[in-house]
């Protein structure tokens, strides 16, 4: 019969080899599977925020009922 010390090594050891064996691929540069997307993203616009730059100027030109004076409704 199999001890609950050997048990719980046994699932450790289960669970820590596949992080064993990714981080010596990392470590000796076996591993080709990296993501660099991050890097390449960072001037890259989103169709929200191009939509937001082309509302803009419609937008920004007072209130949205259309004085320029910035006095509310309620006045």
């Amino acid at each position: 019969m199999v001890s609950g010390g050997w048990l719980l090594l046994g699932m450790f050891a289960l669970l820590g080899l596949p992080l064993l064996i990714g981080w010596l691929r990392d470590v000796l540069g076996v591993n080709t599977n990296r993501f660099y997307g991050d890097e390449l993203n960072k001037t890259r616009r989103s169709k929200r925020e191009k939509a937001f730059d082309k509302a803009a100027p419609y937008y920004d030109s007072g209130n949205h009922w259309g004085s320029d004076d910035g006095s509310s409704v309620d006045d």
